[in-house]
């Protein structure tokens, strides 16, 4: 996740399809147009722009002959939409002045075009605004859920559009929904996805070879891609927003409190992205020092739940610093490296099972913890999942075990599983643990 110079930038901006098709107009327009009392040329006018620019609509297709047969039944502007589309971003953009019935090019237009600064914040209006039209408009998204999916995927990486689907439509509902989406949800981001890929943010394509069909010039891509002036544009509203939109060398200089914090918000595959930029940026016996010191205590289930996706990708590398932590007097840290160890693959049946005994409740309790801390959407989803099955047990077979060394979280753990739980069986177990929890000692 980085970006361009500006100066290249603005070369891609004003080659886009939106950007380039607005300067070519507001350049046709001079030295005057007449417009009517919206702005808007004469159709006669209009069917000139449009054949001189290739302005036509995407199901005409090639055919040139249903595009001259469209073209001679243009009645009012507003039914050329490519047109219209691109005459409007040049009037907003300031790239046209419309007085008295006639529109020119603005004086500065030539002067403006030649200002990587001046472009760059003529394609973000445009942008903005397309993404306005369509995320919001036409798949009934919000922008941020969308467009943060996208912002998170690596520098040319081709993001299945069923993945995209997947992710983002469950989100835009507050409470839980399943992975699979109607078919006419997708259609809607697929629309929104082709409008915005004229500001050039965005490429679509297809896995294989793809059938040429001079009807359907629009036909359902599987993949899209984020350019790289997608992720400037994106940047530009994630940071808008108030929202975090770090770069990777803006990943590798954050500390690990904050790195750590910062993953929840990102999907699986940015997570990935991430934490290769952080810790490539160390030592492993760095990282696992710095992650180390900031994952003690209570209050930090999710972080620590984050902090074992980092130690798992550098776990073979510090081994002997994972068994050392497993004899810390501090049941939290002992805990995090038991989960670390167990997922690495490295240990023995015989040790799988002595660790699963000895921090099994623990391990279970940061988990849901974790969960929790994303809220209850977090949590039923969690519940739901392949992590979850099982770990009940690991609570509730033993329930005096719990309060033997009582983990901070143990108490609101039990309560959100005996409110929230799908298995009513399961639910009322955690609710009779809970209620068996001996009284809180004063000061602790």
């Amino acid at each position: 996740m980085s970006l361009l110079p500006t100066e290249a930038l603005a070369r891609r901006a004003l080659s886009s399809r939106l950007l380039r098709a607005a300067v070519d107009l507001a350049r046709w327009c001079g030295p005057v147009t007449p417009v009517d009392v919206d702005g808007m040329p004469d159709p006669h006018d209009v069917r000139a722009a449009i054949e001189r620019f290739g302005l036509w609509p995407s199901g005409l297709g090639r055919d040139r002959e249903r595009r001259e047969a469209w073209a001679e039944g243009i009645t009012c502007v507003s039914q050329a939409e490519e047109f219209t589309v691109a005459w409007r971003t040049a009037q907003h953009l300031g790239m046209i002045e419309c007085e008295t019935g006639q529109a020119r090019p603005a004086p500065e237009l030539e002067r403006w075009l030649g200002s990587p600064g001046r472009v760059l914040r003529w394609w973000t209006l445009a942008f903005h605004s397309c993404v306005e039209q369509s995320l919001r408009g036409i798949a009934k998204l919000e922008p941020h859920t969308t467009l943060a999916r996208l912002y998170e995927s690596p520098n040319g990486a081709h993001v299945p559009l069923r993945l995209v689907t997947q992710e983002i439509l469950p989100a835009r509902e507050a409470h839980y929904l399943p992975a699979r989406c109607p078919a006419w949800n997708t259609v809607l981001l697929t629309q929104a996805l082709w409008q915005l890929s004229d500001t050039g943010a965005i490429s679509l394509g297809w896995h294989g070879p793809r059938s040429e069909d001079a009807h359907t010039p629009r036909a359902a891509p599987t993949w899209v891609e984020l350019t790289d002036l997608g992720r400037f544009g994106i940047r530009q509203i994630i940071l808008a927003e108030e929202r975090p939109a770090p770069l990777t060398e803006e990943f590798i200089r954050l500390d690990a409190d904050e790195f750590l914090d910062a993953l929840a918000d990102f999907s699986f595959d940015g997570q990935l992205v991430a934490l290769t930029a952080w810790l490539d940026a160390r030592t492993p016996e760095q990282a696992l020092r710095e992650i180390v010191t900031v994952s003690s205590g209570p209050g930090l289930a999710l972080r620590r739940w984050n902090a074992t996706m980092a130690l798992g990708t550098i776990s073979s590398r510090v081994e002997p610093q994972l068994y050392a932590l497993l004899r810390s007097g501090d049941p939290t840290l002992a805990s995090l490296a038991s989960v670390v160890l167990l997922a690495s693959r490295m240990l023995s049946e015989h040790e799988r099972a002595r660790l699963t005994a000895e921090f099994g409740h623990w391990t279970a309790i940061d988990m849901f913890a974790a969960a929790t801390c994303l809220g209850e959407t977090g949590l039923k989803s969690f519940l739901v999942s392949e992590a979850a099955e099982g770990i009940d047990r690991v609570l509730l077979d033993d329930v005096a075990r719990l309060w033997r060394l009582e983990h901070p979280d143990t108490r609101s753990v039990l309560r959100m599983l005996g409110q929230h739980h799908p298995d009513p069986s399961i639910a009322a177990r955690a609710r009779a643990a809970s209620a068996h929890a001996p009284a809180r000692v004063e000061g602790a």
